[in-house]
């Protein structure tokens, strides 16, 4: 099991310094975080405008290719605590409507994350 872990770690630095040597621009994913990470009192303060019912998700940015990050994610590698324990599912549809027209790759991770708490969603990006 750690010698599949130690090969796709050396597999995603590959492709990331690939993409890094071309200048990729990075791509912005979302993952859904089950709901009982609003148990965690920082994700729960981070959010005060939280509409009940609304999905909670994780925001970010990278290199690699969006289900790469998750897999990176979800066993621990580079991860947030709250995609690793609380990751259900990529949902890159919620991306859908964002204009990052004219947005650094800088200003692209924290503008989507206000976007989608605008709409109610219970967010945390780093």
């Amino acid at each position: 099991m750690d010698e599949d872990r130690d090969y796709q770690i050396a597999a995603w630095k590959r492709k990331a310094r690939v993409a890094a040597k071309k200048r990729n621009k990075r791509n912005l994913y979302v993952i859904t975080l089950h709901p009982q990470v609003l148990t965690c009192r920082d994700f729960r303060n981070a959010n005060p405008a939280y509409i009940e019912g609304m999905p909670c998700v994780y925001v970010g940015i990278t290199i690699h290719d969006p289900g790469d990050r998750y897999r990176q994610h979800k066993s621990g590698y580079k991860c947030c605590k709250y995609a690793r324990r609380f990751g259900v599912e990529l949902a890159l549809d919620l991306i859908d409507g964002f204009d990052e027209a004219g947005l650094s790759d800088e200003q692209r991770e924290p503008a989507l994350a206000a976007w989608l708490r605008g709409q109610g969603y219970a967010v945390w990006q780093n």
